[in-house]
């Protein structure tokens, strides 16, 4: 499915080999377009939901907030990467440090996933039951 948290979740894996990848992401705009976020969630049946624009507000509420709160975990997963990539180059790492900052990444990346699931949850819940069939017909997810 695509989902906008999803490309998150893909940036925080290309984080854990560039490390420089949250930086980038921070020069972006601030002012994001409203319909571009909206259709990076529903892409591509954006138009078919004709959204009420109470419900785009609330969407872009929901997805800025889940990105407030996302943008730490990201850099505390860029720095873990760091460390691992700072530890392969020390030789044979140490295997409790290497375990401990895998450990670290693991639970940020749980992290991640739970705020995508629970921001996922609230969009779908600010649907029409019609609006939710076309979602779950498109992502071949049977309807609530």
């Amino acid at each position: 499915m695509k989902w906008w948290l999803l490309s998150i979740l893909s940036l925080a894996t290309f984080a854990t080999n560039t490390g420089s990848t949250v930086a980038q992401e921070k020069s972006e705009p601030a002012g994001k377009d409203l319909s571009s976020l909206i259709n990076q969630v529903f892409a591509p049946v954006t138009g078919k939901l004709n959204l009420t624009q109470e419900q785009q507000v609330k969407i872009v509420a929901i997805i800025t907030e889940t990105e407030v709160r996302a943008d730490p975990l990201l850099e505390s997963l860029a720095v873990g990467a760091q460390q691992l990539s700072e530890l392969s180059f020390l030789g044979v790492p140490d295997d409790n440090r290497l375990k401990e900052l895998c450990d670290q990444q693991a639970q940020i990346l749980s992290e991640i996933m739970q705020l995508k699931v629970r921001a996922r949850a609230e969009i779908i819940r600010l649907l029409t039951i019609e609006q939710k069939a076309i979602v779950a017909q498109q992502f071949n997810k049977s309807s609530p």
